[in-house]
């Protein structure tokens, strides 16, 4: 090493344009880093979303089907009873009865069951099985009520729930994916203050320290974007 090496003065600039450019690209690191751990959970939350999504539509249409089918039997039910209470013939009237019954006892939903007030039929003694007659006044209780709001809302509350659960991931997933875009413009921020530094280093006047400082600048705002996100 020469004299005149040795005694070279202490360079500020230099080490100031060191500072910010290894300072710019930890930072700009970072941005990608956590830019990219949201960018993942933006992708896992849309895929459970869309999972949660299919789940609920197959619970919706188990739901529908039973809809329809309690719509039919109830209409068939009230059809039998309407015609029993209108004829003359007793036993015929009877069998209308019992074919009634049978059609809520083992054909409707419990929903469904519980909307027309239908009680629970009685226990056979000897078996200890339920049985499938209904007296003659709960039918006629369940030929005026129909199967109105409150059961349908009871019926597809479970497809409901699960579609506002696939909503609110989906909310999830979209905001992480916001949250990586904002990281990623921290990095773009980070990366222009690289830029200034490299510019500075290759000036020799003093105009360096116009790109240095404004380096710095955008370098401190950069930083100051960065640390007002969420972090993963």
């Amino acid at each position: 090493m020469s004299e005149e090496e040795i005694k070279k003065p202490f360079d500020v600039f230099e080490l100031a344009a060191a500072l910010l450019l290894g300072v710019g690209a930890v930072a700009t690191a970072v941005a990608g880093h956590q830019s990219g751990l949201w960018g993942g959970a933006s992708v896992e939350g849309y895929g459970e979303s869309s999972a949660m999504t299919t789940e609920a539509s197959a619970t919706f249409s188990d739901e529908l089907t039973s809809y329809i089918q309690d719509s039919q039997v109830d209409v068939r039910a009230k059809e039998m009873v309407w015609e029993a209470s209108e004829i003359d013939d007793e036993a015929r009237a009877t069998r209308l009865r019992d074919m009634a019954s049978w059609l809520y006892t083992s054909q409707l939903s419990e929903h469904a069951y519980k909307e027309l007030q239908l009680p629970d039929p009685e226990v056979d003694p000897e078996t200890g099985e339920a049985g499938w007659q209904l007296p003659a006044e709960a039918l006629d209780t369940a030929l005026n009520i129909d199967l109105g709001e409150e059961y349908v809302n009871a019926l597809f509350e479970p497809s409901s729930k699960e579609f506002d659960a696939a909503k609110a991931r989906f909310a999830k997933a979209r905001e992480a994916n916001e949250i990586g875009d904002k990281f990623s413009l921290a990095g773009v921020i980070l990366t222009i203050s690289l830029f200034f530094g490299g510019l500075a280093l290759v000036f020799k006047s003093s105009v360096r320290w116009g790109f240095l400082g404004a380096g710095g600048v955008v370098l401190i705002g950069g930083l100051g974007y960065m640390m007002t996100l969420t972090w993963a």
